[in-house]
């Protein structure tokens, strides 16, 4: 069979592991040449390692996502690299359970600033790039709590929730220039972050679907591929039977 992403460069948020290195390695296995960028320096040399055994170039690029000029930076070493970005994949995230009268300002910034501030400083940096295509692909990673809120959840659901509205948003806005804006917004999902999750048990517990990361990536790949031509802003929703 074919591979799907040959002579395509992607950017792959959040790659040292869970959703964003299960999407790299799906790329690269699809003939993808990828950029793999994280703050966690040590994981991400690890994953990279897995990502290069399937022979496509792969660059594994250290750094806060939040901070402009560092994306601004990160964005035109790659273009200088690899000449172009085709895909950029959102999968970078965090969560911090509480209820809201207990956190504080400063763990709610930092929520909304991995989020959605990285998402929005990432797209910013390769619109450029990708109007002058005339084509691109952004997709990014939202969640089942940006449909329906969840409690002790409250600042992570509204940065996704806000994260969807904004992918509906870019994708209208740029039809005219070729690029596809998607999110998928999938159910539990079995990785790090999740196992750390007060929410687990209950969920476990109450019989509700567990995703494998992979999973998640073949609809990522769906939505970045020429599969999905013609499908933007919108929603994939990945959540099996749960109402989460």
């Amino acid at each position: 069979m074919e591979k799907l992403l040959v002579g395509k460069t992607a950017i792959v948020t959040g790659a040292a592991r869970g959703i964003g290195k299960a999407v790299a390695l799906k790329f690269a296995r699809e003939g993808a040449d990828v950029v793999m960028l994280d703050i966690l320096e040590k994981e991400l040399k690890e994953s990279k390692a897995e990502v290069e055994a399937f022979g496509t170039k792969v660059e594994a690029i250290a750094a806060d996502l939040t901070v402009e000029d560092l994306v601004m930076d990160t964005v035109d070493t790659v273009v200088r690299k690899f000449g172009t970005v085709d895909i950029l994949m959102n999968c970078a995230g965090i969560s911090r359970e509480m209820p809201l009268n207990e956190m504080s300002m400063e763990t709610f910034d930092k929520i909304m600033e991995v989020n959605l501030r990285s998402v929005v400083l990432m797209i910013k940096a390769v619109l450029p790039i990708m109007i002058q295509n005339k084509c691109g692909n952004i997709c990014s990673i939202a969640s089942g709590a940006a449909l329906r809120g969840l409690p002790g959840s409250s600042a992570y659901s509204a940065s996704k929730a806000a994260l969807l509205c904004l992918s509906q948003a870019l994708g209208d806005e740029q039809r005219p220039n070729g690029i596809r804006v998607n999110v998928i917004c999938p159910g539990p999902v079995d990785t790090e972050m999740f196992q750390k999750s007060a929410a687990r048990e209950f969920i476990l517990k109450a019989g509700g679907d567990l995703f494998s990361p992979d999973t998640v990536a073949n609809g990522a790949l769906f939505l970045v591929s020429e599969l999905s031509q013609g499908v933007s802003s919108q929603v994939l929703t990945m959540r099996g039977f749960n109402r989460w």
